[in-house]
């Protein structure tokens, strides 16, 4: 009786899922199987045709995966379920009814019929936009609608988790359902804790486990629910690919930040980010300019490579002596700045010279050489409301006073270093150098003839002078290679 109900294709199968019988309108209904159809013909084998020219393009796992599907729903499921043929786009309505000694499969075509509660010709003609998928269900959660060929051409290695076919009442558990479709992503898993039962609040965007990613959006419609799922994955790729993008620029800017604040030889902070440390923090009480002893000589004499490793090497000693809330910087050439957090003035002056003393401690190793490294450092106190530059002037002219005093000290803008020669030294000290009395007066060629070299502008005059304000001669004129030479060859 079945069989001869000509409005439907039909087609029976026995115990063993095989061909028992079908009607003429399966065969038109489904045109590929002409000449295959037989009886005793597995299942597997009517769907495989159906599979192959629904989706030509499909690979050997993918094809594999959506016919184990479509046999898992073809023993398990009932219907109504709806979907477009490729081939003719004849909308066919299947329903799976199992009978007394096997189980029948009976697809109407509903091309031409409305749906409950929609305009059909409005529903179909929105449904031919390949990249939009539909589901419907009423108000007592009961599917009225799925556009399977969306879902099946986008989820096919998933196709038994696309609900078609199921009631929904609760959020979270319809979504639960999608699991093997998307990827476990905090989007996902908010939908599948939701105790919500109306339609989505607001349109979400999930990966699929496809590679896809899919837009989301849901209406109330006649007390049901109306779900719309749109295949943005090109937009959804170039937002990530934007984001991407402004990840590694903003990376970039970072870096080039900290490049543009860092010494590139020491990988201390700068010039530049010390000036900036100055401005902003408040708990900087002092600060200390830390200038390395005789460091032209040590350049001309071991290369400028040995003298790139005593800067790397003061740079590190200076940095293991560092006390919290300490920051050391370079300021430039032989120069370091060290900001100190000190309590007091005693305290600083304290702290500067642990930090001259850590330099000194042991000496530099230069290939087969070793070299004593000393630094003369120059602190000064922070006024109220003092601009950074008149901060780091002040701590330059004490740093002035301690080469005038034989290097290797501290020079203080607003108090003396701490004692560390004995009186008759310091009075030695106070007073012109013994070791250039000798050259006192002596014209420039007679000082060329001594030293072997040519410098007009040293004078005594200029000398005694340099000498009453404390400055060293290279504070005029840059000229520190005289003195140094002068110094180790009187030793």
């Amino acid at each position: 009786m079945l069989l001869a109900f000509g409005a439907s294709a039909v087609c029976c199968y026995d115990t063993e899922e095989r061909v028992r019988a079908w009607n003429p309108r399966y065969l038109e209904f489904f045109p590929e199987m002409q000449g295959l159809v037989r009886v005793g013909l597995p299942v597997a084998d009517t769907i495989r045709p159906f599979l192959k020219r629904q989706h030509p393009d499909a690979g050997v796992a993918e094809f594999d995966a959506a016919l184990a599907n479509a046999l898992w729903r073809h023993s398990n499921e009932q219907g109504p379920l709806r979907y477009q043929r490729a081939d003719s786009g004849r909308w066919l309505e299947l329903r799976m009814f199992p009978l007394p000694g096997g189980r029948i499969k009976l697809w109407t075509d509903v091309t031409h019929s409305g749906t409950g509660g929609t305009d059909a010709s409005v529903l179909l003609e929105l449904l031919t936009v390949t990249n939009l998928g539909v589901i419907l269900h009423d108000a007592q959660g009961q599917l009225r609608y799925a556009n399977s060929r969306f879902f099946s051409e986008h989820f096919l290695p998933v196709l038994r988790e696309v609900p078609d076919i199921r009631e929904r009442h609760v959020q979270g558990d319809y979504w639960r359902r999608y699991s093997a479709m998307f990827e476990p992503s905090d989007a996902f898993r908010a939908l599948c804790d939701s105790r919500h039962s109306g339609p989505l609040p607001a349109p979400v965007t999930l990966r699929g486990t496809t590679g896809r990613s899919y837009r989301i959006e849901e209406h109330a419609l006649d007390g049901g629910i109306a779900s719309l799922w749109t295949d943005v994955t090109d937009l959804a790729d170039r937002e990530q690919a934007l984001a991407r993008a402004h990840a590694e620029l903003a990376g970039l800017n970072a870096q080039l930040r900290r490049m543009a604040l860092t010494d590139p030889l020491t990988a201390l902070p700068n010039r530049r980010a010390l000036e900036l440390a100055l401005a902003e923090r408040r708990d900087v009480t002092a600060l200390a300019l830390v200038d390395v002893d005789h460091f032209k000589a040590i350049n001309d004499r071991f290369g400028h490579e040995a003298g790139d490793t005593v800067m790397a090497e003061v740079a590190s000693r200076l940095a293991g002596a560092l006390a919290p809330q300490e920051l050391l910087g370079r300021l430039g050439g032989d120069e370091f700045a060290v900001l100190l957090a000190s309590a007091d003035e005693a305290a600083t002056l304290a702290r500067a010279d642990a930090l001259r003393r850590a330099v000194s401690a042991r000496p530099v190793a230069l290939g087969h050489d070793a070299l004593v490294v000393t630094v003369s450092l120059g602190v000064a106190t922070r006024e109220a409301s003092e601009a950074p530059a008149d901060m780091l002037r002040r701590a330059d002219m004490a740093l002035l006073g301690a080469k005038a005093q034989g290097r290797d000290v501290v020079g203080s803008a607003l108090a003396p270093a701490p004692d560390r020669t004995s009186t008759s030294e310091a009075a030695s000290a106070a007073r012109p150098d013994a070791r250039l009395t000798a050259d006192f007066g002596l014209d420039p060629a007679a000082l060329a003839a001594r030293h072997g070299t040519q410098h007009p502008v040293f004078t005594r005059a200029r000398w005694a002078e340099a000498q009453r304000q404390g400055l060293t001669l290279d504070h005029y004129w840059g000229w520190v290679d005289y003195n140094l030479g002068l110094s180790a060859a009187g030793d």
